[in-house]
C-alpha cells in the first residue's frame, strides 16, 4: 500500500541560531530533552533510511518562517529538487509581513511548493485575525492548501497557547469555503475541538500527527465515522520526540495499521486523502440552494401524503 506521510520537518540549524540570536530557551522544553539524538535525524540520509524502514514512499517537507524549527522556503526547495521522487515542498510566510501574499506566490511558481504551512503560536499571530486573510486570499488564488499548527505546543515561554485553538480556525473555513485547509496532530490536547472544526466544515482535514500512545486512545472508529474517514490524513511531525521516545516514522505506520480500519479507510488515510487536500476532490457533490431543498420538501410532504 502506498504511504504519505504529510508531516515532515528538516531544520536548518545554523539559520535557525542566527535567526535566534541571544535568545534562551525555556528550560524543561519537553521536545528538547533528547536533543543530541534527534539531531542526526535532521540529515537527509537519515529521513530516508526512515521513510524506507516504514515503507513511506513520499514525504511533505515543511518550510517553517519562524525562530524555532525553521526552513526557509529555498532550504525545502533544494531538498526536494535532490530527492524529487520522495519530498514534496510546502511554503511558509510570516503572515503578518504585507509582503507575504507576493513571497508565497513566488515560492509557489518559482520554487514548486505545492501548500502553505502556517504555525500560529511560533509565528505569533492569530489565525482568525482578518489582518492576515490576504494570505489565505493569496492561497486560494494559487488553489494551494494551508496547513495549520493547532493543538499541543511544547515550547514553554516562547509561544502562547490561545494562538494554537483549532477552533480559530473555523472563522477561516467559514470565510474561504473553497480553502482546503489542514489541522495538526488530531488538534491534541484539543482534539474534540479539532474534531468539531473538521466535522462541521467540509474543506477542512485533519492529520495523525500525535502521540503515538494516544492515537490509538482518540483516533477511535466512531470518531472517524463522524468526522469522515476522507478527511484523515497520514503524518508524524518528524522527527519531533514524543513521550521522550525518538521518533521512528514506522510506529507511527504500525499504530495506524492496527487500528482494525477498513482496507479502504486505511488507503484513503495513508495516500488517498492527501491527494484530495493537494488537488482538490474530483467529485460531483455540489451546494443546493434553498429553493431547491423547499422543492425537495414539498415533494416529500405530497409522496407521504399520497401514501397515507
Amino acid at each position: 500500500m502506498e504511504i504519505v506521510n504529510a508531516h515532515v520537518h528538516m531544520i536548518e540549524l545554523e539559520n535557525m541560531a542566527r535567526k535566534l540570536g541571544d535568545l534562551s530557551l525555556p528550560a524543561g522544553i519537553s521536545v528538547l530533552r533528547n536533543l543530541e539524538a534527534t539531531l542526526p535525524m535532521l540529515l537527509p540520509q537519515t529521513l530516508l533510511a526512515q521513510m524506507d524502514e516504514a515503507g513511506i514512499s513520499k514525504s511533505i517537507l515543511y518550510a517553517v518562517e519562524a525562530p524555532i524549527v525553521y526552513a526557509s522556503n529555498e532550504y525545502v526547495h533544494a531538498l526536494c529538487c535532490k530527492f524529487p521522487d520522495r519530498l514534496i515542498g510546502f511554503a511558509s510566510v510570516n503572515p503578518k509581513d504585507r509582503n507575504a501574499p507576493a513571497v508565497l506566490e513566488s515560492a509557489v511558481r518559482d520554487l514548486d511548493m505545492k501548500g502553505l504551512k502556517l504555525h500560529p503560536p511560533l509565528q505569533d499571530f492569530f489565525p482568525d485575525d482578518h489582518a492576515v486573510f490576504g494570505v489565505y486570499e493569496k492561497a486560494a488564488e494559487l488553489n494551494i492548501p494551508v496547513v495549520f499548527h493547532v493543538g499541543t505546543t511544547p515550547f514553554g515561554s516562547l509561544c502562547r497557547l490561545s494562538q494554537a485553538s483549532p477552533l480559530l480556525i473555523d472563522e477561516v473555513a467559514v470565510c474561504f469555503p473553497q480553502l482546503r485547509i489542514m489541522l495538526t496532530h488530531l488538534g491534541t490536547l484539543w482534539h474534540n475541538e479539532a474534531f468539531m472544526v473538521v466535522e462541521k466544515n467540509p474543506n477542512v482535514f485533519i492529520d495523525t500527527a500525535a502521540y503515538v500512545p494516544e492515537i490509538k486512545q482518540i483516533l477511535t472508529p466512531d470518531i472517524i465515522t463522524r468526522i469522515g474517514a476522507d478527511k484523515i490524513i497520514f503524518g508524524t511531525d518528524y522527527p519531533m520526540p514524543y513521550a521522550d521516545r525518538l521518533h521512528r516514522m514506522k510506529d507511527f505506520v504500525d499504530c495506524i495499521g492496527d487500528l482494525g480500519l477498513p482496507e479502504d479507510v486505511l488507503q484513503g488515510i495513508f495516500h488517498k486523502n492527501i491527494e484530495r487536500l493537494l488537488y482538490g476532490d474530483a467529485s460531483s457533490a455540489r451546494s443546493i440552494t434553498a429553493r431547491e431543498m423547499l422543492e425537495k420538501a414539498c415533494q416529500f410532504v405530497g409522496t407521504a401524503a399520497l401514501a397515507s
